[in-house]
Parts: structure tokens; sequence; C-alpha cells
């Protein structure tokens, strides 16, 4: 995976004769430390949105600015400088991303299972032409959840930082495994006989109570937020209630989670059903591998135990005690509860290190 990064705000500036924004990008991978390097160039489309009131109704307008000789990005390329003219100031939001669709990942089905030819997630910024109600540092992503069979019906948006922090971006095992979710989930048929996890099958797709999800590591939220968004866009389970995603993560990542869960609950909701509760927590795994935890982590027995991306450090052992705390605490609450919870983990990494393969 590559991504379509803004290193700095896009911004418009008043030139002689008309307005033009300035956006600066790179291609890169998840953590930044390499650079998409293409054979050939890769053209890049840029499309703002603009107001308009119709029926006393804002919606936003779409209209490329790029309709001519588009930016291209080469290799060798780190970084990638455009000032395109605008019809107006009045432009809220650009989006950029490959021109060739066979490149661009759009929704979910672009990558699993993967049908293009390389995949580039592009990026959406607010941008203002005033320095009083300039948009904060902040773009976002958008990724359609479909699969071969159907028709996007909602779609997981994710706030991520500008910044350097590697704790305020996506990743790539988060953003993948939604993908699989929402191909095991919204396919409209039977479960097929080769599924590449039944058992995660089973579990996600389990209809007679609600389910409850534990989120390690969360980051921005793009994997619990991603699997709250697929539930509701199933049918919902025989209670009324929806289900419980509960986030967690270090308090350097609490911002743009809470952020992130705003943005999801203030999106249109699935067809289907309501959208299962999402609640963030701080969770230190050196509290977690001694059982200390917080009022939201500790109030429930927990189905799925999800995690992405979160064996590249030096936190094994504490990660994996923790994680047994987890089981324990279920174990307890269940019983206590007569709740019949068989605590799962479900982990997706991308191994950077050998030296994590000691976490298996």
């Amino acid at each position: 995976m590559h991504y379509i990064r803004f290193l700095r705000l896009p911004s418009i500036e008043r030139g002689r004769s008309n307005f033009y924004i300035k956006i600066v990008v790179a291609i890169s991978t998840d953590l930044g430390d390499s650079f998409l390097d293409p054979e050939e160039p890769i053209e890049i489309s840029v499309i703002g949105a603009y107001p308009s009131l119709k029926d006393g109704q804002k919606t936003l307008v779409p209209v490329i600015l790029t309709p001519g000789s588009a930016p291209r990005w080469r290799a060798g390329m780190r970084v990638l400088k455009m000032d395109l003219p605008l019809p107006s100031d009045q432009i809220e939001t650009v989006q950029v991303r490959p021109s060739n669709r066979k490149l661009a990942a759009l929704g979910t089905f672009d990558m699993y299972p993967a049908t293009g030819e390389g995949l580039i997630l592009g990026a959406y910024a607010d941008v203002s032409s005033s320095p009083a109600t300039r948009a904060p540092a902040a773009c976002f992503r958008s990724l359609r959840l479909t699969t071969a069979d159907t028709a996007a019906t909602t779609a997981l948006q994710v706030q991520e930082d500008i910044g350097d922090s590697i704790a305020r971006h996506i990743w790539d095992a988060g953003i993948l495994t939604v993908s699989l979710v929402a191909d095991m989930c919204l396919r409209p048929t039977a479960p097929l006989s080769n599924e590449p996890l039944p058992l995660l099958s089973a579990i996600l797709r389990r209809r007679d109570r609600p389910l409850s999800f534990l989120e390690l590591g969360c980051g921005i939220g793009t994997l619990g937020i991603g699997i709250a968004r697929v539930l509701a866009s199933m049918p919902p389970p025989e209670q009324s209630e929806a289900g419980h995603v509960l986030m967690t993560d270090l308090p350097d990542a609490e911002k743009w989670a809470r952020a992130n869960i705003t943005r999801c609950l203030g999106q249109a909701q699935p067809s289907h059903g309501a959208m299962p509760q999402i609640d963030y927590e701080n969770l230190d795994w050196n509290d977690g591998k001694d059982g200390v935890f917080g009022d939201k982590a500790q109030s429930r027995p927990w189905d799925l135990v999800i995690l992405s991306d979160c064996t590249y450090n030096d936190m094994l052992p504490t990660l994996v005690q923790t994680l047994s705390a987890i089981h324990s605490h279920s174990v307890q609450r269940a019983v206590a509860e007569d709740t019949p919870t068989d605590t799962k983990i479900m982990l997706s990494t991308k191994l950077r290190h050998p030296s994590e393969r000691a976490f298996f």
C-alpha cells in the first residue's frame, strides 16, 4: 500500500487575476519511510468541492481542478508541489488521488480481494481562504465499504494528523483488515467453503446477541470504527442493542480516536440497523498486564479483542500479559453475568522485523 500525504495544509491564495490553491503532497508507505518509485509517471487528479444551496440545503459540488495537463508523480520524487487555478475562493474541500482508477483504492473491494495494479489511497483536506478560519492540521481518508457483489451503502472516514507522529496516522494492517471484514460480512451469499478465516466469520456473523469488541492500540481508530460501520450494514441482531466497540490506546492517541468517533457518529447511518456503541478509554499495557483496567474496559466480557500493527515495538511480553489479563477478566464477568462469552483474539500485522515473530 502507498498513501498520498499532505505535507502541509492546502491554502487558497489570491493571484493577480484569480485565486489558486497551493498543495504539497508525497506518496509513501504507511510509516512514510519509503516513497513510491513507479516505472512510469502516475497522473494525479485534484478534485475540489464548493458549497451550493439547493432547496434550502447546503450541498458540495465537485469540480476537477486538474482538467488539462495533470501533475505527475515520477520515480525518485519525494515531494510534489501544485499551484492550481480555482474558479473561486469558495472551495471547501480538496481530494488528491491517482487519475487511473486501477491504481486508486476507493473502496474495500479494491484491497480485498486486491483487484488493482497497485494500490494508492488518496487523501482529503478541508481548506479555507481566511487565516482566521484555517482548518486544523489534519486530513482525512474515505473508503467505501463494498464487495465484488454489492454497491457501497456506507463509507469509512478517518481523520489523521498531517504531522510526523506515526501514532496519529493510518497503518496498513488496520485498513486491510477492515477490507477483509467488509468482504466477509457484506457478501450477499453464504460464507464460501474456502473462507480464509472461518472462526472470525462465525463470530462476526453471529446474530443471536449483540457482540462486544475491545481494541488495543487503536491509534486513530481505523479498525474499530471500520468494524462498527460494517456491523451496522448487516442485518441487526435479534435484540435491539447493536453491540459495543471500545477502543483503547495511550493518551497520545486519544484526540484523534475521539475525533474519528465523532466523525463516524455524525455520518449518515447504513440502511440495515443501528450503529454499535463506540467509545474510547486510555489503556497502558503496563497497567493491563497487572489486570488494572479502566471502568469501560472492565464493564463487560469481550467476545473479540482486536489489534492491528501492535507487534512492532519492544512491548511484546507486556502485550501478551495484558491479553491474558483481559481473558481472565472476561471469564469472570461472563460467569458472574451468566453470559455465554468465549473471548477470542484477532490480530493483524505487517511484519516489519523478524523479532516480532516472538509474539506468536
